[in-house]
C-alpha cells in the first residue's frame, strides 16, 4: 500500500509538471484584442455584422478569443491599431496607399464604393409619385389618340359604305364614331363584331392596328411599372456627384470620402458619424450625404426618408487593418480564412445574411 500511494504521488507530480500529460492538447488559447468602428451592416451595436460573424469564425477556427473594443471614428480607430493597443482592426477601412504608410492590410475582404443620399419625406414622395405617374400617362394617352385618330380615319376611309350594314356610314359624323369605336375595341383584340372591314386593305389595316394595339399595352405596362419603382423616385435636382456643385453636403471627417471629394467644388460640411450626417440631411441643413455605399443603403432600408440616388462611384475596398510589425502570424491566419471563406462559401452565406 505505501508503494501505491508512492507511485500515485509520484504520478500527479508529473502530470502537475506537464511532463506526462493526460491527453495531447493543441495550442494554448490566447486573446486578441479587435478594434471595431460602427459601419452598418458590417459592423452594428451589440457587436454584430458581417465583420464580427467573419472575426468571430476566423478566431474559433485558429484557437483565438475575440476581444472586441470599439471606437467610435476612423482616425482613433487606425491609432488604436498602430500604437498596438489593439491586435487589428476589423470593420469597413478603405485600403489606401496613404494609410499603408503606417498600418498593414490584409487582402480584401470587401468591395464597395460612394453613393450619394437625399431628404425625401413622404410628401414629397408622394408628388414625385403622381408627377412621375401622371407623366406617363399623358404620354402613352397621347401616343394612344393620336394613333387611334390615324386609323379611325383611314378604315372610314376604305370602309365607308351605306348600302352593307356592318360598313361605315358615308355620312362622316355617324361614320367617323362608328370608326373610333372600331379602333377600339380592335386594338384591345375585343372585337364585338358590329363592324369589321371586307376589303383586303381594310384588313390588312386592322391586322396592323391590333399587333400595334398588344405591343402598345406591354410597353405601357412595362413603363409604368418602372416608373413606380421608388428607386427612381427622387428629388431631380441631385442625381449624382456632378450634380452637387455649390451644395451644401456632408461627409465624416478624417475618411476617404472628405480626402475624394477635395478636389470637387462642394461646400463639405464634416460630421463625426453617420448619424449626424443623417440628422443634419432631415433637418435641412445639408442638401445630401456621401458616405459608403453599404450603411447607406442599410439606413435608408430603415428610414423612409433617406433616398439612396444614382450609381456606385468611387470603388474601394474594405481591409483587416494590422500593426505594421509584429502581426505577421495574424496577418497570415487572416488572409488565408478570407481566401478559404470566399472558396467554400462561407463568406457568401454571412454577406447575405447582412446585405
Amino acid at each position: 500500500m505505501p508503494l501505491f500511494c508512492c507511485r500515485c504521488i509520484f504520478f500527479i507530480c508529473l502530470v502537475s509538471l506537464g511532463l506526462f500529460p493526460l491527453k495531447a492538447s493543441g495550442a494554448e488559447a490566447h486573446n486578441v484584442r479587435i478594434a471595431v468602428k460602427e459601419f452598418p451592416p458590417l459592423v452594428l451595436p451589440g457587436m454584430k455584422g458581417l465583420c464580427i460573424d467573419m472575426a468571430r469564425k476566423i478566431c474559433k477556427r485558429n484557437n483565438l478569443i475575440p476581444e472586441f473594443v470599439r471606437y467610435e471614428n476612423v482616425p482613433d480607430f487606425l491609432a488604436a491599431v498602430k500604437s498596438g493597443a489593439c491586435d487589428l482592426g476589423f470593420a469597413g477601412i478603405t485600403i489606401t496607399a496613404d494609410r499603408e504608410k503606417f498600418v498593414d492590410f490584409s487582402q480584401p475582404f470587401f468591395d464597395s464604393g460612394l453613393q450619394i443620399a437625399v431628404h425625401l419625406n413622404q410628401s414629397e414622395r408622394m408628388t414625385y409619385f403622381t408627377r412621375a405617374v401622371l407623366r406617363v400617362l399623358g404620354l402613352s394617352l397621347s401616343v394612344f389618340l393620336l394613333g387611334l385618330t390615324i386609323v379611325a380615319h383611314i378604315m372610314w376611309w376604305l370602309e365607308k359604305d351605306d348600302d352593307y350594314k356592318h360598313a361605315f356610314s358615308t355620312r362622316y359624323r355617324k361614320g367617323i364614331v362608328d370608326a373610333y369605336w372600331w379602333a377600339v375595341v380592335t386594338m384591345t383584340t375585343v372585337g364585338y363584331g358590329d363592324k369589321y372591314p371586307r376589303k383586303v386593305s381594310g384588313r390588312l389595316v386592322a391586322a396592323i392596328w391590333m399587333i400595334i394595339g398588344v405591343m402598345w399595352f406591354a410597353a405601357f405596362t412595362a413603363t409604368l411599372s418602372s416608373t413606380l419603382t421608388l428607386d427612381r423616385l427622387h428629388p431631380g435636382a441631385i442625381n449624382s456627384i456632378a450634380d452637387l456643385d455649390q451644395h451644401k453636403v456632408a461627409v465624416i471627417r478624417g475618411t476617404t470620402t472628405e480626402e475624394y471629394l477635395q478636389y470637387y467644388t462642394i461646400d463639405l460640411v464634416l460630421a463625426d458619424s453617420l448619424a449626424e450626417m443623417v440628422s443634419m440631411l432631415k433637418t435641412d441643413q445639408v442638401d445630401a450625404i456621401i458616405y459608403d455605399s453599404p450603411p447607406l443603403l442599410y439606413t435608408a432600408k430603415k428610414d423612409p426618408e433617406i433616398h439612396v440616388v444614382g450609381e456606385i462611384f468611387a470603388e474601394q475596398r474594405y481591409g483587416v487593418v494590422f500593426p505594421e510589425e509584429g502581426a505577421e502570424e495574424l496577418k497570415e491566419i487572416f488572409n488565408k480564412e478570407i481566401i478559404t471563406m470566399r472558396q467554400n462559401g462561407e463568406y457568401r452565406r454571412i454577406y447575405n445574411k447582412w446585405l
